[in-house]
């Protein structure tokens, strides 16, 4: 289950972060998700909702934007592909090719895992007069 030692990953940056800003609690947090990093949605949602609590993540809202695949081929091709998603693709990824000349590709796309954005509430304190 890489999904929950990722997200342990992303609730550690997230924490973190909320503490270099002295937030109170954190609202809500948007990632992004490539198509190709075969993560689980529902799974990465459970190992939030687990990791959360007893923080100042523990009210957060967790919105995931899934991002598709894009690829470069030496044809000229940049644009999307499309796969059949197969279970064995959790293991291994799989080798895709160019709709247009049925050339390997260079994968730009559908890869990332990123903390696009985080909400706080940041404590408010008192300046020294």
């Amino acid at each position: 289950m890489h999904e929950f030692s990722t997200m342990s990953q992303i609730v550690s940056a997230i924490l973190e972060e909320g503490r270099k800003h002295n937030a109170s609690y954190i609202t809500k947090v948007i990632l992004e998700i490539g198509e190709l990093t075969f993560l689980g949605e529902e799974q990465l949602r459970f190992a939030f909702d687990l990791l959360k609590k007893g923080t100042m993540l523990e009210k957060a809202e967790l919105e995931i934007q899934k991002k598709g695949i894009k690829v470069r081929c030496s044809c000229g091709y940049e644009g999307g592909i499309e796969y059949e998603e197969k279970e064995e693709f959790h293991f291994l990824i799989p080798l895709l090719r160019c709709p247009r000349c049925n050339k390997e590709v260079e994968i730009i796309e559908g890869r990332e895992c990123i903390i696009k954005s985080v909400q706080m509430e940041i404590e408010d304190v008192p300046t020294a007069r």
